[in-house]
């Protein structure tokens, strides 16, 4: 006697889309983000440049702008200061007071999204990465060597939770450190610091530290952001306030792990139902690199209003996939 079992149907996973590569892939949402990141970049250098020629030509450091009111931390710094003694640190001017509320504020509307869309360092970090792909794919001997690294620390995995605290204790210092002694404690050994007085003579750890980020985003993707930017956790604290997430829809997703790939800051997305995390820097290259329709979908709601989805599925160079058995 036969006995036929009825089975569910599965859901539809979303459409497969062709994934944008070369030139293609500066079109639409990750091309405006990198023109974003360039201007930004390409405002702060024409300051830099314009002080460095005229101190060089004998003007005064104080009546030329300098690069390092531009730098929206050192409003953070000084809160612990100004809410105890309504004054500001030294070097820290109006313009960064006004910056670093501006970058909360983002924080709060789009999370990270300075992180990703802004910040010189963080596009400076994108550029080398970028290079180290392009090196290991047209060079093998690059490509093994780096993979043979990585196999050998994947065992310190393990470490990547607890380092991603270590820029809150930055942060935490970086505050309350200005606030005891009236001096920025952590401009000597800021890499954003060094990378403005660039063009100076001088050599201190700042500038020691630019490097070791510079190589270090060789092999690892953002990794000052990863582990030790104070500015990162002082965004990532108020994002958590955000009503804006990142949600994937288990029915569209393939669980094929393309978007955990793709994210510079190694966040685990192929996993998760909701990304809320203070890491996320909001740049998107999951959504872009995935592969079936509507699986990534960006919204936005509080408890007391309806959710908004943001970002339409592309409809081009699309094959629709159903699976029912």
């Amino acid at each position: 006697m036969s006995q036929t079992t009825a089975r569910t149907p599965r859901p539809a996973l979303g459409a497969i889309r062709r994934p944008r590569r070369g030139l293609a892939a500066l079109r639409g949402v990750q091309g405006f983000r990198r023109a974003t990141q360039l201007a930004v970049t390409l405002v702060v250098l024409a300051v830099v440049v314009e002080r460095t020629l005229a101190v060089a030509g004998g003007a005064a450091g104080g009546t030329v702008t300098t690069g390092e009111a531009l730098c929206p931390f050192g409003g953070i710094e000084t809160i612990g200061t100004f809410l105890a003694t309504g004054s500001f640190v030294s070097h820290v001017h109006v313009s960064n007071v006004i910056l670093g509320l501006a970058v909360l504020l983002v924080a709060f509307f789009a999370r990270g999204a300075f992180c990703g869309w802004l910040c010189p360092l963080g596009f400076i970090q994108d550029l080398v990465a970028g290079f180290s792909h392009l090196v290991q794919r047209r060079i093998p001997p690059v490509r093994r060597a780096v993979r043979t690294l990585e196999r050998r620390a994947s065992r310190l995995a393990v470490l990547d939770r607890p380092l991603r605290l270590l820029k809150y204790a930055v942060l935490a210092w970086a505050v309350l450190g200005a606030a005891a002694f009236g001096v920025m404690v952590f401009r000597d050994v800021d890499p954003w610091n060094a990378l403005l007085e660039i063009g100076s003579a001088t050599v201190g750890i700042g500038l020691v530290v630019l490097v070791l980020v510079i190589v270090a985003s060789f092999f690892v993707e953002r990794a000052w952001c990863r582990y030790a930017c104070p500015l990162g956790a002082a965004t990532g604290i108020v994002s958590r306030f955000s009503p804006i997430r990142l949600e994937r829809v288990e029915a569209a997703c393939s669980s094929c792990g393309v978007c955990t790939t793709a994210c510079p800051m190694g966040l685990p997305v192929a996993t998760a139902t909701v990304i809320t995390s203070q890491d996320c820097i909001g740049c998107l290259e999951c959504v872009e690199a995935c592969p079936r329709s509507g699986a990534l979908e960006l919204r936005a709601g509080l408890p007391v209003l309806p959710t908004i989805s943001f970002l339409p599925r592309r409809s081009a160079d699309v094959t629709s996939v159903h699976i029912d058995s």
